[in-house]
């Protein structure tokens, strides 16, 4: 059973199901998700191959392997009390609904948030200080290095990642020196 709860906003929700590898990163790293309903509402598709005409289409993200594994869960105390909508009002007032709900359910729990979000990862930092924050090319890097991942793998990850999520590490992550040095063709 996984020993550490993290909370994942949709962003990283998306990043992470765009991989192909959530369920080996989440083992690797003895992760458990806390997933809001919104957010896995949220983070329903990801792009697909090209079609005929070379646009992209879009394909459903499939949940199923985390779901089987036990590695999603939502405590259904997690919205009970005052805690909890004191916290949901503070982050709502910079955030989107839904975004601002993750916030207020890692605050609350005294949980680490895993997101890629800009915005959200600055109204955690304000709001919870003390908090861990992940983003997700710190998991992916950490948990390749966990499962000895050659480093064509890892570039398969990287370029799964960039096309099905449309991802592009920000000029502040702490990891995008290593993922341009995995730079997927």
């Amino acid at each position: 059973m996984p020993t550490k709860q993290v909370v994942i906003d949709a962003c990283s929700a998306i990043n992470l199901l765009a991989t192909g590898r959530a369920l080996d990163f989440l083992h690797a790293l003895d992760w458990t998700l806390l997933v809001l309903p919104e957010v896995r509402q949220e983070a329903r598709r990801l792009r697909g191959p090209l079609d005929e005409e070379g646009q992209p289409t879009w394909v459903p993200a499939d949940w199923s392997p985390l779901e089987q594994a036990g590695l999603f869960t939502l405590p259904s105390s997690a919205f009970q009390g005052e805690a909890f909508v004191e916290a949901l009002v503070g982050a709502a007032a910079h955030l989107t609904d839904v975004d601002a709900a993750a916030v207020a359910l890692a605050g609350t729990l005294g949980l680490p948030l895993l997101s890629d979000d800009g915005k959200v990862r600055r109204v955690f930092r304000t709001l919870y200080p003390a908090l861990e924050l992940h983003a997700t090319l710190g998991l992916i890097r950490q948990a390749s290095n966990h499962l000895g991942l050659e480093p064509g793998s890892v570039k398969d990850v990287l370029r799964a990642l960039r096309w099905k999520a449309r991802f592009a590490p920000p000029k502040s992550d702490p990891d995008r020196e290593w993922y341009l040095s995995h730079q997927p063709d």
